[in-house]
């Protein structure tokens, strides 16, 4: 293993707490080399007075704190019970804090142990002994190596002449300085019982810090990190030209990383990208991940050459239940800000916006828009004009999810952006490039905050869309074929700071493709929808299929050494199509249609000029014929486990506390009317109804507990363990999270106040609607109702107040006063709040006098 520490204390050393330069005392010193580089990655300092003192004595607490530093540099992490669980018996939670805090990161990390009776004795001097000891421990903690073992099976001249003079302990351990030429080989005397300067212990340290362990490149671990992706690490940086098709990153060169199910979880397309270091790779599948993978990586090398041992191993990946979240938030620009979430997302669910005053913002444009896309872990927002420099949005993610479906934590989650003036400079265009017969890409100074106006010779382009590698870029899209010399106008293009550019004409010279496409490889897949195998043809360029596009194809195939020739009266032309619509290179044949039924012959080698009709490039060129070579596999029937299945769920239009979830089937009354089989996130789910079934399907109707579900949004739905009636099979786990509930929290009366002789003013928790003409509440008088005076008149239609007048029908007196008055809520009550709950009147409502 190449670990040299000293290049991670410079990659991620603490900021320096002084300068080796600044010390009095150093300049010419024998250790100075040593003291800087060590000062500078802040695990040694110096003291106030701008000395070093590189010859004063070091006691154990000071190589305490010294290790603990260099760990801390390397991003350990301080235990988080250090002062409660002191890891010395001679140190207590009132001993120093800073000690207390590295004794415990060294103690844990096997760095430094202590004497045999548990006690740290930190204000006594380190011996060189001790030294050697912790010093190896520290480099094999932090690059998990041994270097003891490796030492004892290696043969050299040990320079080391007193090693008989130490406790045995330490033997080995000094002789991995003497191996390294830790020690000084001019000075074969260690002295172990001796104590060690500060300055000695500078030169140690960094010694040992640049020791190198050679090892084979290899893969050191593989573990799936959430819904989608796998996270590789290396010993050795990865040459990305090894490893992706572009060189750099995204989709893999063929067959270097494979993922294949062992539980028919098929992780569908990979790709990947590197860390900047090069020891990283992150995988991302197209689909959830779960169970167990043979993980196979071979044909990679390092950024040196070396080639990377292949990678072949069983991997388990559990299932996803961690919550996503939002990691942090980066201003790009003025008017553009970067939301990055702990993983990829599948939807952001609810995204609104308010300014700091309660002014709403529009997802527009001119709002607020963001490039979001289902796998995104990035996000980036945009600032549009309505929103003036310097003013403040804030953005509220409500229903939010993981590829699996996980709901953010918290939720709902706000973030805050700030919008900055403007820059001063004009956005300008810099190139215009075709693309393709109909696509060319206009290249500016900088980012734009929305896509520009483009016209081709008057006409408005089809598209303008804004290029996924390249923010600066749009991609344009004609109406009609693109040849000879055209007048293009691109206007009305501004920065993301606000800044307007001014329009510009250009005359661009269009060049019509003449090359006919040509196969540049080809690959049998299985489609995961339908178990068939697909000859998949994959082109130099885009290519359009026309009207019923096909594929034919003559020549032979080997099946047990022997060959059979195939003539063009064998196979029929075939309809090819693209395998994606969003990448035109790539078209596909279903195999057991194409080669019919006397020669689809399973484990055979086909060996097939294949002849194209209406395949063509963007200019109508048609594509050349193309030899293939291929083995037949074996088509597969997918499997139907589920009995019965959820077909919808929605809300009650008319009732916040009914979710209706309709099945496709009867359903066995036991288990679908038990509410432990049904799961809201954010709401509680009180009783279950099942109703009549009608056109053979069955709808349960669950009621909410009232007040349990407090915000309006996207949840988490599963639905588990119901069967079919009369099946002993239970369904597969159904889960959604599409739908949306609105909150069922009822508004409430806080008070009630006698305002006049016939009128009482109620307050309720939240603002309410009312409706002329109906009969919310009846008076009581003393607890019954008097039929002269009980009518209590709602007034003219309110809408979002606190507080509304109702009036009596009559009078009441002193009398009926001191009897008591209250109101009781009618069955016609027609109290609600924004969100449709009528108001909650568990009990009559006391009248008080104002």
């Amino acid at each position: 293993m190449i670990g040299a520490a000293s290049a991670a204390l410079v990659a991620t050393a603490v900021a320096p707490v002084a300068s080796a330069a600044q010390f009095s005392d150093v300049k010419g010193n024998t250790h100075e080399a040593a003291i800087t580089a060590l000062v500078e990655a802040g695990v040694i300092s110096g003291y106030p007075d701008g000395t070093f003192q590189p010859n004063k004595t070091l006691t154990r607490s000071d190589v305490v704190k010294m290790m603990g530093k260099w760990l801390v540099s390397l991003d350990y992490k301080i235990p988080a019970d250090y002062k409660t669980n002191p890891r010395f018996k001679d140190l207590t939670s009132k001993s120093n804090d800073e000690l207390l805090q590295y004794a415990a990161l060294v103690k844990d990390n096997g760095v430094f142990n202590g004497y045999a009776d548990g006690t740290l004795g930190a204000g006594l001097d380190i011996t060189r002994e001790n030294m050697a000891i912790v010093l190896v421990r520290a480099y094999d903690a932090i690059h998990k190596t041994d270097l003891v073992s490796l030492v004892k099976e290696t043969e050299f001249n040990k320079d080391v002449t007193d090693i008989a003079t130490a406790k045995t302990e330490a033997r080995t351990y000094i002789d991995v300085l003497d191996y390294f030429d830790i020690t000084n080989p001019a000075a074969p005397q260690f002295n172990p019982k001796n104590t060690t300067t500060r300055g000695q212990f500078a030169s140690f340290l960094y010694k040992t810090s640049n020791v190198e362990v050679a090892e084979d490149a290899e893969v050191k671990s593989v573990a799936g990190i959430n819904a989608t992706q796998v996270e590789v690490t290396f010993n050795k940086a990865v040459d990305a030209k090894t490893l992706f098709a572009d060189g750099k990153s995204g989709e893999f060169k063929e067959n270097v990383v494979t993922l294949s199910s062992i539980d028919k979880v098929p992780a569908g397309a990979l790709t990947g990208e590197l860390s900047i270091d090069g020891k990283t790779l992150t995988i991302t599948a197209k689909n959830i991940l779960s169970k167990r993978y043979d993980v196979v990586i071979e044909g990679l090398k390092t950024t040196d050459g070396e080639e990377i041992a292949k990678f072949d191993k069983i991997v388990t990946i559990a299932d996803d239940k961690t919550a996503p979240s939002v990691v942090k938030t980066d201003k790009v620009t003025a008017s553009t800000f970067k939301v990055t979430f702990s993983e990829p997302i599948k939807s952001l669910g609810t995204v609104s916006y308010k300014l700091a005053d309660g002014t709403v913002v529009a997802n527009s444009a001119k709002g607020i828009s963001n490039n979001f896309k289902a796998g995104n872990k990035e996000v980036t927002f945009t600032l549009g004009s309505d929103i003036a420099a310097n003013q403040a949005v804030i953005a509220t993610f409500i229903g939010t999810q993981d590829q699996v479906g996980n709901l953010i934590s918290p939720n709902p989650t706000t973030v805050t952006f700030q919008k900055g003036d403007k820059d001063g400079v004009k956005p300008a265009v810099t190139s215009v490039t075709q693309t393709g017969a109909k696509t060319f890409a206009i290249k500016f100074t900088e980012e734009l905050l929305q896509a520009p106006t483009v016209k081709i010779g008057g006409e408005a382009a089809s598209t303008v869309e804004k290029d996924a590698n390249d923010a600066t870029v749009y991609n344009v899209t004609s109406a009609s074929i693109l040849d000879d010399a055209k007048t293009v106008e691109i206007s009305a293009f501004v920065d993301l700071s606000g800044e307007a550019g001014e329009t510009v004409t250009k005359v661009v010279t269009f060049v019509k493709d003449t090359h006919a496409p040509k196969v540049s490889s080809s690959a049998v897949v299985t489609d995961e929808t339908n178990g068939k195998e697909y000859l998949e043809i994959t082109f130099d360029k885009n290519v359009e299929l026309s009207s019923a596009p096909t594929v034919d194809g003559v020549g032979s195939y080997v099946k047990d050494y022997v060959t059979t020739a195939v003539v063009a009266k064998d196979l029929k032309a075939t309809a090819i199509d693209y395998k994606n619509t969003s990448n035109k290179k790539v078209v596909r044949v279903e195999l057991d249609t194409f080669l019919g039924t006397t020669f689809d012959v399973e484990g055979a080698v086909y060996s097939l000029d294949l002849t194209f009709a209406n395949v063509t490039n963007e200019f109508g060129v048609a594509a050349n014929t193309a030899k293939v070579t291929f083995t037949r596999g074996k088509d597969i029937t997918p499997v139907i486990d589920a009995i019965v299945e959820v077909e919808s769920v929605e809300q009650d239009q008319q009732d916040n506390n009914k979710v209706i979830v309709t099945f496709d089937k009867a359903v066995d009354g036991a288990s679908a009317i038990n509410v432990a089989n049904y799961q809201i996130d954010g709401a509680v789910v009180e009783s279950v109804k099942l109703n009549p079934v009608s056109e053979g399907k069955q709808v349960a109707v669950l009621t909410l507990k009232q007040d349990s579900n407090t915000f309006t949004g996207t949840r988490n739905i599963n639905i588990a363990n119901v069967k079919a009636l009369g099946s002993t099979k239970v369904m597969e786990p159904f889960f959604t999270n599409t739908v949306s509930l609105t909150e069922n929290v009822a508004p409430t009366v806080t008070s009630a106040k006698l305002v006049g002789t016939n009128q009482v003013t109620l307050t309720f928790s939240e603002a309410v609607t009312t409706t002329e003409g109906t009969v919310d509440f009846e008076l009581l008088i003393g607890g019954a109702t008097v039929a002269s005076k009980s009518e209590v008149t709602t007034p003219a239609n309110a809408s979002a107040v606190t507080t509304v007048t109702f009036t009596f029908k009559g009078n009441v007196t002193t009398e009926d006063i001191n009897n008591g008055l209250s109101l009781k809520a009618k069955e016609t009550l027609s109290v609600k709040d924004a969100a449709g709950n009528k108001l909650s009147v568990p009990a009559n409502i006391t009248i008080v006098r104002n």
